[in-house]
């Protein structure tokens, strides 16, 4: 299993490296070795991940809509 993705206040948040852990624990789960608490641990670490990307690509969204409506005026 790979290393957790720690988001300290000095590190940026990498969305391409959130979806490639998500990738991991998404084939973590499926494994019918895993046990349930290991799958409970991933399944939190998942979720936290998941809401980090929607906001950071909410983001970027609002960015892009400004950006645009620059350029419109």
């Amino acid at each position: 299993m790979s290393k957790k993705i720690e988001n300290t206040e000095n590190e940026k948040f990498i969305v391409e490296d959130a979806f490639a852990r998500l990738e991991e624990i998404i084939t973590a789960l499926e494994a019918p070795e895993t046990k349930l608490s290991d799958a409970m641990e991933l399944y939190k670490e998942g979720v936290v991940l998941s809401d980090k990307c929607r906001d950071n690509l909410e983001g970027v969204e609002k960015e892009i809509k400004i950006l645009n409506a620059d350029e419109t005026e």
